[in-house]
């Protein structure tokens, strides 16, 4: 399933997962990223009762017939017998 915009179409530039934390004002980068000035963004986080991850076992749920694509496929059946 691919990342799309608010008009429905897929975005065509590669995006990126940043991590990131809320120190109680902003929300700061863990780690360097290569961003243009006042770049918009899209942040995606869970509300703060849900301390479970659910957003993240949602997410990884959202992935799987990307990963199942790429990796269900005769050329990398040697791979499952690791």
């Amino acid at each position: 399933m691919p990342l799309e915009n608010k008009t429905g179409k897929s975005y065509a530039a590669p995006v990126r997962t940043l991590n990131a934390h809320f120190d109680g004002k902003f929300i700061v980068l863990d780690e360097p990223a290569r961003l243009k000035p006042n770049a918009k963004i899209k942040v995606i986080a869970p509300d703060a009762d849900e301390a479970d991850g659910g957003l993240a076992g949602d997410f990884a749920r959202l992935s799987e017939p990307a990963f199942r694509a790429i990796w269900d496929n005769h050329l990398e059946a040697d791979y499952d017998h690791l």
